[in-house]
């Protein structure tokens, strides 16, 4: 259960219900606070859409660390939008077991999440 409601469009100040085009709970949620939600909407549509990491390594790096800190909602999430993408079963299959060869590609966000903790 969310510590925080779920905000429907109706609930928020009209110059912020543009962030409910994705009728998702994790936007209900952010728009809690509508500055914060429209930072991270900024950052999270550079990183999909204009960023010039290839998509698909983008998405392992995702599901590498979603995989890591055992988030199941990014996980689950950065599936479907990983297959998308060209992520295949094989490949998540491979980094949850870390088999020969398949986390390779995920090796840097696996590095950068170990060395950013205290």
């Amino acid at each position: 259960m969310a510590r925080l409601p779920y905000l429907e469009a109706d609930q928020v100040a009209p110059e912020y219900r543009d962030m409910l085009k994705r009728n998702t709970n994790l936007h209900k949620l952010l728009v809690n606070s509508p500055d914060m939600a429209r930072a991270f909407n900024g950052i999270g549509g550079y990183i999909r859409f204009k960023s010039k990491l290839n998509p698909r390594l983008r998405e392992l790096a995702i599901l590498q660390v979603g995989w890591l800190e055992r988030s199941e909602y990014e996980f689950t999430h950065h599936v479907k939008i990983g297959k998308e993408f060209g992520v295949t079963d094989d490949d998540i299959a491979g980094l949850m077991a870390e088999t020969e060869g398949k986390p390779l590609e995920t090796r840097a966000a696996r590095q950068s999440h170990s060395e950013g903790r205290p």
